[in-house]
């Protein structure tokens, strides 16, 4: 069975770039702002569903693999920071290990875990064609730039496992049980066949951005996304949602303190509405993409 990119499967990557880009932006926007816990946790969690939603059953290794990064960050944070009053335990030299300090390291966790997850559906819907086609007008060298760097990383990795493989083909790799200096000078040959690679590929781009007068003036494009109904209605709902959760929380207290001991509002019903339409926010991506799959299958069945 082929497995379908993220476009092809999922109803959320289908909308609007303009959408899309505009969620994502309110996401991560909210996710550095709101400190309180039960935020930071619903973001956490509905960040995760959204991954899943996109990824399947190929999103749990990330997950886990940011699981352990959180729990690092939390357990590792009062070792750093001696500051608080209610010390756990002492540790080296006397050093205090305090309840506050873990609780700031769990937040910094939390925040940098719903980050990732954010971006990383991020770099699943809106590829560089979106991108492009969003900036490209306005702001042709930044846009161009922003997605050459954004693509470097997968590119290459990409390049460099296909010229080790064709290298093991002919029987220049490096044999099973070689020394180290043997696979540096193996990894070696791959960087310089590599960096030879990038520097044609990128007079290649040029000269072609060239002939096609990219950021001349007058220059016509082809508008490849087209703004439907459908995304009326999502960017509606986004914005009454976001306008919703900041009046909300705004009436109620979502302040935190960490030191000289932790204090955190209660929860009010401002902030109880407020978290409320965040989530409904964040869950937005998820509800469309189950929508869509739903959708699909009905109309399977009904054939």
């Amino acid at each position: 069975m082929i497995a379908l990119p993220v476009q092809g499967r999922c109803a959320f990557a289908s909308l609007h770039p303009a959408v899309t880009f505009a969620f994502f932006t309110g996401a991560l926007l909210l996710c550095m702002v709101f400190a309180h816990p039960l935020l930071q946790v619903e973001a956490v969690c509905l960040a995760a569903l959204c991954y899943v939603s996109f990824r399947g059953r190929g999103a749990w290794p990330f997950i886990g693999g940011l699981a352990v990064l959180l729990a690092v960050v939390a357990f590792a944070s009062p070792l750093f920071n001696t500051q608080g009053e209610t010390v756990l335990f002492r540790w080296w030299a006397g050093r205090p290990y305090t309840l506050e300090a873990l609780a700031l390291g769990a937040s910094t966790g939390l925040m940098l875990a719903a980050m990732m997850l954010w971006f990383a559906s991020y770099h699943l819907v809106m590829t560089s064609d979106k991108f492009t086609f969003l900036f490209g007008r306005a702001l042709p060298g930044l846009s161009t730039v922003l997605v050459m760097v954004l693509r470097l990383v997968p590119t290459y990795r990409r390049r460099a496992e296909k010229l080790a493989t064709a290298r093991a083909g002919i029987g220049q790799g490096p044999s099973e049980g070689a020394t180290m200096g043997a696979r540096v000078r193996s990894a070696g040959t791959v960087l310089s066949a590599l960096s030879a690679d990038a520097l044609e590929g990128s007079i290649i781009t040029a000269d072609s951005m060239v002939a096609r007068g990219y950021g001349l003036p007058g220059r016509t494009h082809y508008a490849l996304f087209r703004w439907g109904r459908r995304d009326s209605v999502v960017l509606a709902a986004m914005i009454g949602l976001l306008g919703a959760t900041v009046v909300a929380l705004l009436m109620g207290e979502t302040a935190v303190q960490y030191f000289p001991a932790m204090v955190v509002s209660p929860l009010g019903p401002g902030m109880l509405v407020g978290a409320l339409c965040y989530g409904l926010f964040l869950l937005l991506p998820t509800a469309i993409n189950l929508g869509g799959r739903l959708a699909w299958r009905c109309s399977l069945s009904s054939r």
